[in-house]
């Protein structure tokens, strides 16, 4: 299993637009010079770890942002780079409802073309609800990601993992490993600056947090952090429309986890 798990959100990125020209994703805005940087130190960071402490595997969300944030260490290492929907960004539920929903994140081999160095021997394990997570679903997802994950990373025979994905995720998946997925007390402070890494290792029985959001790496330190206080319980979005096509729409709609708020 993995004993060894770190959780990386993506650099500093352009504002969120509409539409991705590059990859045709909705909602997923590249990385600016700055957060390119920020990548570069953060594989300065990991190739700096003993080598018994060094990522085995990069697993990323499928979104540009957290892809371009990872290939620096994924080179830097000589890493394989897989993609898993399941890490996928943050989306509240659709509202008003007659807006359609939310747009799916791709598979590797949709984005390969942009990333080459992208492995297609991941297979996805699950991907985000269109229709929107309240913020106690995102956690729910985020932890049965996890455990998913961990099922597969153990059958590879992977014992230590870099995760990099986006800071309700990034959180969201923090606090569900200190508290073994209690989603009841997953309160914890967890850090989410841009290119921020948090550390969590397995001992005795129970996952700890050896740092918190570090950015010790970073010559400008912690920059656009974020935290769910920023949003409202009950917050919403509108979906992409009423006839829009999600061209990354997930064929087999059993991968798709159906958040808890809507069972």
């Amino acid at each position: 299993m993995v004993d060894t798990v770190y959780v990386a959100r993506h650099g500093f990125r352009m504002a969120i637009t509409h539409f991705n020209a590059a990859n045709q994703l909705p909602r997923d805005p590249p990385l600016t010079a700055h957060g390119e940087g920020q990548a570069r130190k953060m594989a300065d960071f990991f190739a700096s770890l003993p080598k018994d402490e060094q990522p085995q595997l990069v697993i990323s969300s499928p979104f540009s942002r957290c892809i371009t944030t990872a290939m620096p260490t994924v080179e830097r290492l000589d890493l394989e780079l897989v993609i898993e929907p399941g890490l996928a960004e943050w989306f509240p539920p659709v509202w008003p409802t007659d807006t359609g929903v939310h747009p799916s994140p791709p598979r590797a081999d949709q984005v390969k073309d942009y990333f080459p160095r992208v492995s297609t021997r991941w297979t996805p394990l699950m991907y985000p609800d269109p229709e929107g997570e309240t913020i106690a679903d995102v956690h729910h997802r985020m932890y049965a990601c996890f455990e998913r994950l961990n099922r597969r990373c153990e059958e590879w025979g992977i014992h230590r993992v870099l995760l990099v994905s986006h800071a309700a995720s990034s959180i969201a998946l923090g606090r569900m490993l200190l508290t073994a997925g209690q989603v009841e007390h997953a309160k914890h402070d967890i850090r989410a600056g841009t290119a921020s890494v948090s550390k969590y290792a397995y001992e005795n029985g129970r996952w700890k947090q050896e740092y918190n959001g570090n950015t010790s790496f970073l010559p400008g330190g912690s920059e656009r952090e974020w935290d769910f206080g920023y949003v409202p319980e009950n917050n919403t979005e509108p979906g992409m429309g009423v006839g829009w096509t999600d061209r990354y729409a997930p064929k087999d709609t059993s991968l798709i986890y159906r958040a808890r708020s809507r069972l």
